[in-house]
């Protein structure tokens, strides 16, 4: 409860700071505008992307305590131990099999990749409704 209220205290007074009072208006009510897309704002526990998008939606999930995240995690390592025997055994496989787990492997990873997105938007979706009641 005081770690969440240490959080919010500063965005609170940021938000009090950047309020603009418009002189005498019809409603009397004080006019905020809030900076959008404005990440600066708030640095505290931000994570930092890794420059792999699937990597980052993993992350996402992660710190989101999303309860997909394990069985995504391992789908993800049975695709990285597929790529580590590929590697392994690549000079000595047939050329069409090499090709074929290649294909198969991508096709695999792109897949995961695009239900944990999914999933990251799902998630987007439930915390948007969560705000609907405010």
């Amino acid at each position: 409860m005081l770690t969440r209220a240490l959080l919010i205290s500063p965005i609170l007074l940021l938000a009090a700071c950047s309020s603009h009072f418009s002189g005498h208006s019809d409603t009397a009510r004080p006019q905020v505008h809030y900076a959008r897309d404005n990440s600066k704002m708030v640095t505290v526990n931000a994570v930092p992307a890794t420059g792999n998008q699937c990597v980052d939606n993993f992350n996402f999930l992660r710190q989101a305590g999303d309860e997909r995240y394990q069985d995504f995690s391992r789908q993800y390592i049975t695709v990285g131990n597929g790529y580590t025997f590929l590697n392994r055994n690549k000079n000595i496989m047939d050329n069409d099999a090499r090709r074929i787990y290649t294909m198969k492997l991508d096709m695999k990873l792109e897949t995961l990749c695009s239900r944990v997105n999914y999933a990251g938007y799902q998630v987007i979706q439930q915390k948007i409704k969560e705000l609907h009641g405010i």
